[in-house]
């Protein structure tokens, strides 16, 4: 017989259910989330969540630990968000999320962010002194 993998189960500290991990977004930081996965689930988190204004998801990026690269959330806004109007606060950021899982992106943390956006500067830059 197959062994089967064994889900695990998470609280969410916001509606108050128990549900699947595949529910709730991972961080990196794992002082504050020993287990990897947010405190709330992927639909409280991103409630309020408003694509087009960063101060409404970059904490949510800062606690899942990953870098914010402007660039590359912009790439996915314009792969994802040409309709307005089917566009949730859970459309991009678990794209995001995701791509930032990449072997890329992987190694860099949100306290990466601003080294990130000034390595991207240097090399404008130089391209642009070439």
């Amino acid at each position: 017989m197959p062994e089967t993998k064994e889900r695990k189960t998470f609280y969410c500290s916001k509606c108050n259910k128990t549900m699947d991990e595949k529910q709730f977004y991972r961080s990196n930081n794992l002082e504050k989330y020993p287990y990897g996965v947010l405190n709330q689930c992927k639909k409280c988190i991103t409630m309020h969540v408003n694509n087009w204004e960063p101060e409404t998801y970059l904490w949510i990026l800062q606690e899942a630990d990953v870098p914010y690269i402007p660039d590359e959330w912009d790439s996915l806004m314009r792969s994802y968000a040409k309709d307005r109007s089917k566009v949730t606060g859970m459309t991009i950021i678990g794209r995001y999320l995701s791509k930032m899982q990449l072997k890329q992106f992987k190694d860099f943390r949100w306290k990466d962010t601003e080294f990130l956006q000034d390595m991207k500067n240097k090399k404008i830059e130089e391209t642009m002194k070439k």
